[in-house]
């Protein structure tokens, strides 16, 4: 009896281990950028009443709308984010931020970024800079 109670234990701790071991996958979102569209762009996520992004197969995908910003009641942590069509420049500076409950539970994020030549996101910047507020640029991505 000891024996089986010991092997039944076993088994417990090796399936909650290889539960807490699973990597969570992230989403994979597809922006697709403008003809024309040059600036900051905002997206802010998990917003009541936004509606959701919509999706094609595995991947959500956004169109950017001309004003830089838009929200959606989708909430996407850590997302693997692709551009489509940035036809005018390179996209710069993408940040991506999640807020939480003191226990976890995520209420919001934001994902931002810039599209247009590394010079104009340059002074973009500095302008932020001065104002105190500012996203630090991960690299300039090309769009495909």
């Amino acid at each position: 009896m000891w024996r089986f109670r010991a092997i039944c234990g076993f088994a417990v701790l090796l399936a909650i281990t290889a539960a807490c071991s699973k990597k969570s996958v992230s989403d994979q979102l597809i922006v697709e950028i403008p003809p024309g569209f040059s600036g900051n762009f905002v997206l802010e996520m998990g917003v009541r009443g936004a509606v959701p992004l919509s999706k094609h197969g595995d991947a959500y995908v956004l169109s950017l709308p001309r004003e830089g910003k838009t929200q959606t009641a989708t909430m996407l942590n850590n997302a693997r984010v692709t551009f489509k069509n940035a036809s005018d420049g390179q996209v710069w500076g993408l940040s991506q931020r999640t807020f939480s409950t003191g226990d976890g539970i995520s209420v919001g994020g934001k994902i931002e970024f810039f599209v247009g030549a590394e010079k104009d996101f340059d002074a973009e910047q500095q302008k932020k800079n001065k104002s105190g507020g500012s996203f630090k640029p991960e690299a300039g991505f090309a769009a495909g």
